[in-house]
């Protein structure tokens, strides 16, 4: 036999060599896997089982409830309630002026720190970054769909006067 036979039957040999380790290797892997699932099933249901006798035990502890009245939670569609209640009276409370104050001032308070938080937090070097790496992507694609219009525009006029020196 020639060499060319020889190498060519070696590399048959090994094609078929590989092929039969792989089979095996995912076969093991396989087992291993669904042997390894099959374990953590096991140990899924003992702690399922240890929690229902936890359960059962706490269960006969507690005497049974006698369910001795029923509980509606809403009103809508009873006969006996009417559908527009009257609103309200407005109470009037007299606030002093020192109440006043504190009101008006506690809620402005809040306020302007909130905003403060807000332009704290927006002007901080991350978000500056990160507003400046967004402008510059916008003004590169910006750039980019100009240039494709710029090309669409010159194509379709060029269209255009090949039509007319056609006609």
């Amino acid at each position: 036999m020639d060499s060319g036979l020889w190498w060519l039957l070696l590399a048959g040999l090994a094609v078929v060599l590989v092929a039969v380790l792989t089979a095996w290797r995912v076969t093991v892997s396989a087992t291993r896997a669904r042997r390894r699932l099959a374990d953590e099933l096991a140990a899924s249901r003992e702690e399922l089982a240890a929690v229902q006798r936890r359960l059962d035990g706490l269960a006969r502890r507690v005497p049974p409830a006698t369910p001795s009245q029923e509980f509606v939670i809403t009103t809508a569609g009873s006969p006996d309630v009417p559908t527009e209640s009257a609103p309200a009276p407005l109470v009037r409370q007299e606030l002093s002026a020192r109440q006043f104050a504190s009101v008006a001032l506690g809620e402005s308070l809040v306020t302007i720190a909130s905003f403060g938080y807000g332009v704290r937090r927006a002007l901080s070097p991350e978000n500056r970054n990160r507003i400046a790496f967004e402008m510059r992507r916008e003004v590169r694609r910006a750039r980019k769909q100009r240039r494709r219009d710029l090309k669409e525009a010159k194509r379709h006029l060029r269209a255009q006067s090949l039509d007319e020196d056609a006609a």
